[in-house]
């Protein structure tokens, strides 16, 4: 049996587990009520007590958070449990036996959630932006011919930890991307004839999602290509370019889309994150 808050209601509340009985009827009492006996057994004789219905909300995210029971994507834990918590959760996107299932970080409230994180970067030359030594750090590990930072291909956990999902695994996920950084507008974006996820040149559709700096109010990137050095999104020119070479070029973050130095300054761990859905 189980006795509810005192001032919460609600099948998702926790709960304290106060009796219990096992097949063969004998019934044990939990320590954490030993000291409310004579409460226990008033309102059990009086009959104020209300019988225990499976915590559904919290069975569903019990199940998730193993790996026999992993998702495929964070989309589709959206769609199982809708209010689950932003965290980390097992994921299997091909959907087999779950032995090759991996644990990966799940944005459940941006945009409507269901984001999963493919990478997290820094930078390597932040206050020198525009200088050649100036990159993104670590790089997925996409085709390119000039980068020279460090390629990794270990789920990022968090958006500060700083690595990049096996980037064969990013098409199994889905095809929207999203971008996040603390320097720059966060935009979301789904394909046109262009891909990030199929490293496929041509349009995209984004809208912006979170506006953070003071300029351009409302400007989008419209066009994905890929470059001897790192991917890019377009407007006019350069919005987000992920430069991975250090001896040549700079990682623009530009809310104008004019390939300037217009990303926010001063701003402490600059980072920047993609996910998927």
């Amino acid at each position: 049996w189980f006795f509810p808050s005192l001032f919460l209601s609600g099948q998702d509340l926790p709960r304290f587990k106060v009796l219990e009985m096992n097949t063969n009827g004998t019934l044990y009492l939990h320590k954490t009520s030993f000291l409310c006996t004579r409460e226990i057994a008033k309102r059990l004789t009086e009959g104020k007590y209300q019988l225990a219905e499976p915590n559904n909300l919290g069975n569903k995210l019990q199940t998730l958070l193993s790996k026999d029971f992993a998702a495929l994507t964070c989309k589709n834990l959206k769609e199982k449990v809708p209010s689950a918590d932003s965290g980390v959760y097992w994921i299997d996107p091909d959907g087999g036996s779950h032995c090759n299932a991996f644990q990966a970080y799940c944005d459940q409230q941006t945009e409507g959630g269901g984001w999963t994180l493919v990478w997290s970067y820094t930078f390597t030359d932040y206050s020198n932006f525009q200088k050649a030594s100036n990159a993104v750090t670590p790089r997925p590990s996409w085709t390119t011919s000039n980068a020279n930072v460090r390629v990794s291909t270990t789920v990022p956990l968090s958006e500060t930890h700083y690595e990049a999902m096996d980037f064969s695994l990013w098409r199994s996920i889905g095809k929207e991307f999203l971008i996040k950084s603390n320097i720059n507008n966060w935009i979301a974006c789904k394909e046109g004839s262009g891909s990030l996820v199929q490293q496929r040149d041509g349009t995209v559709s984004c809208k912006l999602v979170k506006q953070l700096s003071g300029q351009c109010s409302g400007v989008v990137p419209n066009r994905v290509k890929s470059s001897s050095a790192e991917k890019t999104l377009l407007s006019r020119h350069h919005y987000y370019y992920f430069e991975g070479d250090r001896s040549g070029g700079w990682p623009t973050h530009d809310p104008c889309g004019n390939n300037q130095a217009n990303q926010l300054k001063g701003v402490a761990n600059p980072h920047g994150n993609i996910f998927i859905r």
